[in-house]
């Protein structure tokens, strides 16, 4: 009995999955990099410190096109945010979602602006099947504050 309880319950879970993939041919978007203490975010050589505890989020506008995670770059300035996009589509994301830091670039060198987020534009990467799900990966194409 325990048996055909977990066979059907793997049914129903593939089928689900396949369903859920049909919805969203995307997947899981997945946007990385590193995020450097500069006025764009970038390095301007190997010397450029890395911008550690920064606050990074995905935006979207609307609100509800993406179900978005902020996260922190740890101390190799490194972010790595995941979000579900739903039944977005890949050109309504990226017409419509940037990459913002909300955490001053003061907090990393004083000598920066201490207002003003810093805002990049997000570029498509590819789409890989991990499993019974797909991930899109997304990059930031350029930083600038707002």
């Amino acid at each position: 009995m325990a048996l055909k309880t977990l066979l059907m319950f793997l049914s129903v879970s593939i089928m689900a999955t396949s369903f859920s993939e049909a919805q969203n041919p995307l997947g899981i978007v997945h946007v990385n990099g590193t995020l450097y203490c500069t006025i764009n975010g970038g390095s301007n050589g190997p010397a450029t410190p890395v911008f550690t505890s920064a606050s990074v989020q995905l935006e979207c506008q609307p609100a509800n096109l993406v179900v978005t995670s902020s996260v922190t770059t740890n101390a190799a300035g490194r972010y790595d945010v995941t979000a579900l996009p739903g039944n977005a589509t890949l050109n309504a994301i990226l017409s419509s979602c940037n990459l913002v830091v909300n955490t001053p670039l003061s907090s990393c060198n004083a000598n920066l602006p201490s207002t003003g987020p810093l805002i990049s534009p997000l570029q498509f990467v590819k789409t890989v099947p991990a499993g019974f799900l797909r991930v899109t990966y997304l990059i930031a194409t350029g930083f600038q504050i707002i």
